[in-house]
Order: C-alpha cells, then structure tokens, then sequence
C-alpha cells in the first residue's frame, strides 16, 4: 500500500492493487475487466482528492485579487482627493489674492473718509452716484471673494481629511491582501506537496493499467494529460454538457475482451452536466471571430508560463490575469483582474450565455458546486472542439487542456458579439 494520501474523512485511504492481483487478473478475462474498473476507481478518487486541494488554493487566491482589486481602487480615491483638496487650496488662495487686490482698490479710491473725499472730489450729482456705484461693487466684489476664498478653504481641509482617512483604510487593504496571499501561497504548498505523493499513487496505478489493457500510449497521454500530477481538477474527455457520457468508459460489469488491442480507459472521474439555462432574450450575438482570435493567439503566446497568484506577465500568469491581459491585447475589457469582477463584468453587460452554447473566445467560470455567488476561483478561455486555454494552478504552467465540466458555471462570458 503506498503512503497516505491525506484523506479526508469522506475518503478512507484505499489499499491500492498489488503488482502480484495485477499478474493474477491478466489470466482471466473477468477478473482483468474488474481489475480495469477497480483502478478506475481509485484514479477517479486521487483526482477529485487533488480537486479539493486545489480549489483551496485557488478560492484564496480569488480572494487575494480581490483585495487586491479594493487596494487599487483604494490607491486611485487617495489620489483623486489629494488632487481635489490641492485644487481647492489653489482656489481659495486665488480668491484670497483677488479678495485682497479688490480691498486695495477700494481703499485707493475713498481714501481716509469716503464720504467727505466724494463730496469734495465729485464735480457734480451725476459724478457722485458713479463713483458711489463704483464702489459699492467693489465692496460687493471683495465681499464675494472673501467667502469664495472661505469656502475654498473649507473644501480644502475636508478634502485633506477625506484623503488622509483613504490612506489609512488603504493601508489596511494592502496589509489584507498581503495576508490573504500568504494564505493562498501556504495553501498552495501545501496542496502540491499532497498532491505531489497522490502523483505517485496515481503513476503506479496508470503502469498497472498499461499492463492490463496493452496500451501505454494512451495511458500515459492520460496521465500526462492532468490525471493528479498535471490537473489539480477534473479534466473531462471533452464531452458535450448535452452528453456527459466519457468517450471509453470503464466497463461497468466484468466482460470477456475483445479481440483488438483495447482502448486505455478514461482515466478522469465522471461528469455531471451544469443545468442549461435559457439564455436571456436580449443576450450577446456570436462573438466577433477577429477579436476572439486576436485574445486566444495572445493566450496561446503565453503557453509554458509558470503560473504566480496575481500574475499578469509578461511570463507569469493567474488564471484572471491572463483572461485579462489577453483580451486587452484584443482591444477589449472584460473586468478588473478577478475571475469575480470578470464574471460579474459579463453579466452587467448582458454578455452572458448557456455553455452548452459556447463558442471560441468566451470565458469559462469555474465555482465551488457550479455557485456563483461568492464561489467562483477560476476562468478560462474555450478554444472550441473541447479544449480551453488556462493557467491552472501553482507547478502547473500555462497549458491547452480538454475543458472541465466539474464546477463549471452554467453560464459563460461572451466579451464580444
């Protein structure tokens, strides 16, 4: 029996076939055909084990781009109330100077006593009323001015209050998102450290099936596809939602084999279908095909990138971050980088239609139990015939692999059409 696996208590550590039941099985049609399915079985089990490893990793990881998201926006209102407040100081100084030039003026023009130095001065009724019209707009001017300049002042000092209660809370956000990428970056270590010894459960299972069905090709393409050492979620054999059924089941009840070589069998845990949901009646059109083209050549421009929490290039990469970037490349936004934002991005837009409706370029969601409320931790971009672009996981780079039915919303992201 190999080592642990770190099980939870919803999956006991299976005893693994030996070498010696594999030999003995090969004699026997029906104990091989059980054998076959028995192997099945454990696989299926280290995948949805590395699953639920994975998705912790992930889920905290959605939650650090969250915050990180709140930081930025956090970044951007201290900026703009620092501008506010110095453009308020700079107008009420400009009031003041004015109010002040105003007051000289008028000074200038009554001198000591207004009055006497009018009547003196006036050469007859009509001069007097225009210097006394005179100034009393003066007098009204700088009045005005000086309670502009007061209400400038005002603004100013809240403005500088606001900004200094904005810096404190987006000091706060920025030490939150640092603690919420520790937790992904522990959780991830942790998850491939368990994931890494599943690996090796799930190697040795993989050499048993190649003894028993004669097919190591197929077998290891499986394995290297994503069984446990590459997907830390559950690829399906590309099936339509429509028809989950895997291309070559494991057989259900033991039968004598065939005379051909027989196929390996899927090595991938079965697929439940998302519900269809009926698009809205206003929903997007077909994608444009260019600027889905241009988003999936940036994709694929990426591919063998090292995946990083938060990355978004130019040679590291999260799953948003490459969504993002990618479609940015095609002159196109579809949200901040969060797979929550981009999903909640698609859906104000009315960009939103039933995967079983997809087609090349959309964003595919994935959530915890297919949720989208508050559960959401990955996206993708489906290339068609099955497959999707994606940057899965920590260890795992930027790959084409068949898309996942498992957690997959029942809703995908159209960013164009």
């Amino acid at each position: 029996m190999l080592a642990s696996l770190g099980a939870t208590a919803a999956h006991a550590d299976p005893v693994y076939p030996s070498w010696e039941q594999v030999q003995a099985a090969q004699g026997d049609a029906a104990a091989k055909a059980a054998q076959i399915a028995s192997i099945q079985g454990y696989l299926d089990d280290l995948e949805q084990r590395a699953t639920a490893l994975s998705v912790d990793s992930l889920e905290k990881g959605e939650a650090y781009n969250q915050a990180r998201d709140a930081v930025d926006a956090a970044t951007a209102r201290v900026a703009a109330l620092g501008k506010q407040a110095d453009a308020a100081a700079e107008s009420a100084k400009t009031s003041a100077t004015r109010a002040g030039q105003v007051v000289s003026q008028l000074a200038r023009a009554g001198g000591g006593d207004v009055t006497t130095q009018l009547l003196v001065n006036s050469a007859g009724a009509d001069d007097l009323l225009a210097q006394l019209g005179s100034m009393s707009r003066l007098a009204s001017q700088s009045a005005e001015l000086i309670e502009r300049a007061k209400a400038d002042e005002n603004t100013a000092r809240s403005l500088s209050a606001q900004a200094s209660k904005a810096q404190k809370r987006l000091t706060s956000l920025a030490a939150g998102a640092e603690t919420a990428l520790a937790a992904a970056q522990a959780a991830s270590a942790a998850a491939e450290a368990k994931i890494a010894t599943q690996s090796a459960a799930a190697a040795q299972l993989t050499a048993q099936l190649v003894v028993l069905t004669g097919n190591a090709d197929a077998a290891n393409r499986a394995y290297l596809d994503g069984v446990a050492a590459q997907s830390a979620q559950q690829p399906a054999a590309n099936p339509s939602p429509a028809n989950p059924t895997p291309a070559n089941p494991a057989p259900a009840t033991p039968t004598a084999p065939t005379p051909t070589t027989p196929t390996a069998p899927v090595v991938t845990p079965p697929v439940t279908a998302p519900p269809v949901v009926t698009p809205p009646p206003t929903g997007p059109a077909a994608p444009n095909a260019s600027a889905a083209a241009a988003a999936i050549a940036y994709a694929r421009s990426q591919l063998g990138d090292r995946y990083e929490f938060g990355g978004a290039g130019p040679d590291a990469w999260d799953c948003s971050g490459l969504t993002k970037v990618s479609y940015s490349a095609a002159g196109v936004y579809i949200g901040t980088h969060s797979v929550t934002n981009q999903y909640n991005t698609m859906s104000a837009a009315g960009r939103l239609v039933p995967v079983a409706q997809r087609a090349a370029g959309d964003l595919l969601f994935y959530a915890n139990g297919g949720r989208t409320s508050g559960g959401l931790y990955h996206v993708a971009i489906y290339l068609g015939g099955g497959q999707m672009i994606e940057a899965p996981r920590a260890g795992v780079p930027v790959r084409v692999t068949g898309y996942r039915t498992s957690d997959l919303v029942s809703l995908a992201g159209r960013p164009t059409g």
